[in-house]
């Protein structure tokens, strides 16, 4: 019985790399980053990301995007959250790091707003 699993393990690991399926590692992954929470709150936004152990606010850029109003005059914002420096570190750190970006400061926006994230977020540490 356990010859056959993991017979059959090999099977759809084989036919995984064959069809050109891939598990990113998020932490070595450069692009628009898949985010493991995401919070806005007290004028920043806090993004948790994969990490190894160097992932750092500075590992990141963020795209801030206008776009049409929401209601009124009120502008409405996009924000991109791209990982411009991979970790290759080793920590274990399965939870992710959280990034926090003050809005006003390191974003740039002020005043009266509405904002989305473009990036996808998957299920991840429970927020606190």
């Amino acid at each position: 019985m356990k010859g056959t699993v993991c017979v059959l393990a090999m099977i759809l690991v084989f036919a995984g790399a064959c069809f050109g399926l891939s598990f990113p590692d998020g932490q070595r992954q450069l692009g628009e980053a898949v985010l493991g929470s995401l919070t806005v709150k007290d004028g920043a936004v806090v993004v948790n990301v994969a990490s190894g152990g160097c992932t750092a606010r500075e590992s990141f850029k963020v795209h801030v995007e206008k776009s049409g109003g929401a209601e009124g005059d009120i502008p409405h914002y996009i924000l991109t959250f791209e990982r411009i420096a991979a970790d290759d570190c080793k920590a274990f750190l399965p939870e992710g790091v959280d990034l926090v970006f003050d809005l006003e400061k390191d974003l740039g926006l002020s005043g009266r707003y509405t904002l989305s994230v473009a990036n996808r977020v998957r299920p991840g540490k429970k927020p606190q």
